[in-house]
């Protein structure tokens, strides 16, 4: 769900081990359409990033990561023990 600034929070992970994120990191740091909330894993390789952007960014860069399959991007959603409509 887009905040006020009409951004929203996205998950971007490996789809193969390997510094492929750790790199996408380093270049979107000059990005300011793109905000890096938290990078997950080692320092030197993390595994999965939480980034901060506008539909249309996330949409450009899920577009380039289909191309080299070694990223993927989907929306941050709060992650819950149970579904809720089963506990109803």
């Amino acid at each position: 769900m887009p905040n006020a600034s009409g951004t929203s929070r996205y998950i971007i992970r490996t789809v193969h081990e390997g510094p492929v994120l750790a790199a996408f990191i380093a270049g979107i740091r000059t990005n300011p359409a793109v905000r890096l909330l938290e990078a997950i894993g080692p320092q030197q390789q993390p595994h999965t990033a939480v980034v901060e952007t506008d539909a249309a960014t996330a949409e450009q860069l899920r577009q380039s990561f289909s191309t080299s399959n070694q990223l993927m991007i989907e929306p941050d959603s709060p992650l819950s023990l149970f579904d809720r409509q089963a506990a109803l």
